[in-house]
């Protein structure tokens, strides 16, 4: 598949979330993905938002592609190989391919980001929870 332009809308997709039984051991993190092969016609890079409820979390985890995301609303903090930092809109975090890493909302708001992933599709990303 050669790439193309796309322009993609977020509010017009749905939310996704794990299964109910996953949401305990990955958190109750939501998204929606924008850019991924097989969705759109693009290679290199996948790119979504998601949320986060206040308090929510999304569990450490790890996967090999670097990630990075773009905080855009709300307040929380990234932990990242046991490092806590906190964030807040406009905010650019860089996770090295398989370092240990979580992002929780603070309890007063939903915390939203943005994400991308350096790979062609979301499903090329394994996330593997917990140590």
């Amino acid at each position: 598949m050669d790439a193309e332009p796309v322009v993609v809308a977020s509010h017009e997709l749905e939310w996704q979330a794990w299964p109910a039984e996953e949401a305990a051991v990955r958190g109750q993190t939501e998204w929606k993905t924008l850019i991924s092969a097989g969705l759109t016609h693009s290679q290199g890079l996948t790119m979504g938002v998601a949320r986060l409820r206040p308090g929510g979390a999304l569990h450490a985890h790890r996967h090999e592609q670097v990630e990075a995301y773009l905080i855009l609303a709300g307040t929380g903090v990234v932990t990242i190989d046991g490092t806590p930092q906190a964030v807040g809109p406009d905010v650019a975090v860089f996770i090295p391919g398989n370092a240990l890493h979580s992002i929780e909302a603070t309890r007063d708001a939903e915390l939203r980001f943005a994400y991308v992933f350096a790979a062609d599709a979301f499903e090329d990303v394994k996330y593997v929870f917990g140590e």
